[in-house]
């Protein structure tokens, strides 16, 4: 049974259960898990923290972490633990819940673009709702239908039955085809897409990465961004259309 540190949402409380997780590679992990329990979260923290720094990189480990920073009020650690879990275990639903709900308490929110064409709107729901697994799974499914309809059409007698055996391969292959791309890009963005956190309870977006440059916005704790480059010590970053710059790299976690 995997390891869990799971948060429920009941009205304003949260419930935390705990089993105990992962092998036998790190000391801190137990000890981390006995502060846990005794609601000693800084010292859960530091035990966990140590594995991490020893390089062990670890779903479930991550997962607690991001459990035990937002049960100590650290909401950018919290995020960017909970993101860090997902992108080794992505179809994991607990972690996607709490990192939802994580993210539902940050303050800055990308505006969307009311125009946006209702079509695109579907596929892009379509693309975030499916997760890689059950879209390989999905179009597994489609090419032994699309084999059985050729088979269908091959030995058909009936003209009219041919014509209704094309056009279901046809239909097949234009779902199988959206779905490839959609899986496609999700295996581009695994494997090139950089993304971060803002950890500290705010942080400068500069035009420059210069302690002296001009201020263009300010990120609160817990907000989430895509990284375009690290020059030194600032990180170069974007958030939607509008916000652009750059950022310190202490004040922020990079998702690796």
């Amino acid at each position: 049974m995997k390891n869990l540190i799971k948060i429920f949402a009941v009205s304003a409380t949260l419930f935390f259960a705990q089993s105990a997780f992962a092998a036998n590679t790190c000391p801190g992990i137990d000890a981390g898990t006995k502060a846990y329990n005794e609601k000693d979260y800084e010292r859960a923290i530091d035990e966990w923290r140590s594995c991490v720094d020893n390089g062990i990189q670890d779903a479930d480990l991550y997962y607690n972490l991001g459990n035990a920073y937002f049960r100590n009020a650290k909401l950018g650690f919290a995020i960017f633990y909970y993101k860090s879990a997902l992108r080794l275990n992505p179809n994991d639903a607990d972690i996607q819940h709490n990192l939802a709900y994580a993210q539902a308490m940050t303050k800055d929110k990308v505006e969307e673009d009311d125009e946006e064409n209702p079509l695109l709107a579907g596929l892009y729901k379509a693309h975030h709702a499916l997760s890689l697994k059950v879209q390989l799974f999905i179009l597994l499914g489609l090419f032994w239908l699309i084999v059985l309809a050729a088979v269908g059409n091959r030995i058909s007698l009936s003209e009219k039955r041919k014509n209704v055996f094309m056009g279901a391969i046809f239909a097949l292959t234009a779902v199988a085809s959206v779905i490839v791309i959609s899986a496609g890009y999700k295996i581009f963005l695994a494997e090139t897409e950089v993304s971060g956190v803002v950890t500290a309870a705010d942080a400068d977006v500069t035009s420059a990465p210069d302690n002296k440059a001009q201020t263009l916005n300010t990120l609160s704790e817990g907000t989430s961004f895509e990284v375009l480059s690290q020059q030194g010590a600032f990180v170069e970053i974007r958030l939607g259309e509008k916000v652009k710059g750059f950022v310190k790299h202490s004040d922020v976690g990079i998702i690796k």
